[in-house]
């Protein structure tokens, strides 16, 4: 009873310290108790606690980039492996409600989610690479048809104009504007866009973050999805 009151009682800064300490015995080989890891993913998911998540993103990404790069699909991608981790990271928070958290009793089988996230999303980028219709979102930022007619050049500008136009209504800040503009309409990189705007973000890993957000965002937006048809 006393441990269950210790962790309660320990703020989000601490159980990162200790799960840092944690997993530092565990790569020792040395006796560890896991239960600060564990909390700190608890209070992500179960109390939506985004401090919490970027506590498990610091802790675990060289974790996860190692995954990444353990991947053969990784090294034919054209990515750079931000990509995949902040994907990975980016799923896993996505798809663990504070229901299916229940079914996870330690922090092994937690890893082990999170590892199988890796794969997954690169598995997915390799798909939208070979069949790029089974993803809206990079059917709507295509370039307009090329058919001569004018009434497709108009519907392809208003398409456009409507998406754009929707686009921009759920951005939520600066930071998202820049990195939509960037990343899509500029076609840059993420590294490219960090080195142009180095003055808006932290790092890199920020503007995938940003670029995760706004896409899940978008993802569970009913009216976006009637306009690049994934409720038909």
């Amino acid at each position: 009873m006393t441990d269950v009151v210790d962790l309660q009682h320990l703020t989000v800064a601490d159980l990162a310290k200790r799960c840092a300490q944690e997993t530092e015995l565990f790569f020792q080989r040395q006796v560890q108790d896991a239960k600060y890891c564990f909390e700190l993913f608890r209070r992500a998911i179960r109390e939506t606690d985004q401090f919490a998540w970027d506590m498990i993103y610091a802790q675990y990404k060289p974790l996860v980039t190692g995954w990444v790069k353990q991947n053969q699909a990784f090294e034919v991608s054209g990515e750079e492996v931000e990509y995949f981790v902040n994907g990975a990271f980016g799923k896993i928070s996505g798809i663990l409600t504070a229901e299916r958290f229940d079914g996870f009793a330690e922090i092994g089988s937690l890893l082990r989610y999170l590892k199988m996230c890796v794969h997954s999303v690169i598995v997915d980028h390799t798909r939208s690479v070979d069949q790029p219709k089974l993803y809206p979102l990079d059917d709507a930022l295509k370039e307009p048809s090329t058919d001569p007619t004018l009434e497709s050049q108009t519907m392809d500008r208003a398409y456009r104009q409507a998406f754009w136009d929707l686009v921009s209504g759920r951005l939520n800040d600066e930071k998202e504007r820049l990195v939509m503009e960037g990343l899509f309409i500029l076609a840059l990189k993420p590294r490219e866009l960090y080195e142009r705007s180095r003055h808006k973000f932290s790092d890199v890993d920020e503007i995938y973050r940003v670029k995760q957000n706004i896409l899940a965002r978008l993802g569970r937006d009913p009216e976006f999805g009637k306009l690049v048809g994934q409720n038909d």
